[in-house]
């Protein structure tokens, strides 16, 4: 739309009012209250003037924000990149320098572990074997416990007849010294008689000594017993 007549402001300082300045532009257009229509004008100009201005200055602001940060984010992106390959670089390095061959030695890495599976596998059954093994070592030393006990007990019955050939034995001996002493006068039935006593003291010291050592043996299979779980 075409813009309003604008009164000119009068000068300062040559006394002229706001009624005075409008009436000159009275003459030509319509009249318009001053101060109402009369700044309107070049508003719209001044308006895009201002709004060119701030743009121009936020956007120089801008530019001093984003240009920097910018150029700072290339700067990070390329330092990154080079961290980057560097520590690539350097895991290699490691990685051959630790042991150029680990490919090959986890090879054979895997087939020792395989091995090692087969093995233990075995070991497993081998150790079946050893607990079936052992249940039939127990079923047997069951068995000769048993067969221990019986011989103790045949030991002791042996042991109370060895007393009772002893105390035989010693009966014998007295009579035969009584009929050593009813002998008297005959010397060399005498002297036999005395040498078979000698040699049945020394038989019922031998027996007596045998039944010591059994009764010794019973004991510690007695002892041995206590000892079975069985």
């Amino acid at each position: 739309m075409p813009d309003a007549p604008v009164a000119e402001h009068p000068p300062e300082g040559t006394g002229q009012t706001a009624d005075t300045a409008a009436k000159p532009a009275a003459k030509g257009s319509a009249f318009h209250p001053a101060g109402q229509y009369q700044e309107c004008g070049n508003c719209s100009s001044q308006i895009l003037d201002q709004f060119a201005k701030s743009f121009d200055k936020s956007a120089r602001r801008w530019e001093l924000v984003v240009y920097p940060s910018l150029a700072a984010f290339i700067v990070l992106a390329m330092y990154g990149f080079f961290l980057i390959y560097s520590l690539t670089q350097d895991i290699r390095l490691m990685s051959t320098s630790i042991d150029p061959q680990m490919g090959r030695n986890m090879g054979s890495l895997a087939a020792n572990v395989g091995h090692l599976a087969n093995n233990i596998e075995l070991m497993s059954t081998h150790l079946e074997y050893i607990s079936d093994n052992m249940e039939t070592m127990s079923v047997d030393m069951r068995t000769m416990s048993e067969n221990i006990d019986h011989m103790a007990e045949n030991v002791a019955g042996m042991s109370g007849n060895i007393q009772g050939i002893t105390r035989i034995m010693t009966e014998m001996n007295a009579r035969v010294t009584e009929m050593s002493t009813k002998l008297d006068n005959l010397t060399p039935i005498t002297a036999n008689m005395n040498d078979m006593s000698h040699a049945l003291r020394i038989m019922t010291s031998s027996v007596g000594r045998m039944g010591y050592d059994m009764n010794n043996a019973a004991r510690p299979m007695s002892f041995i017993n206590r000892f079975m779980p069985w």
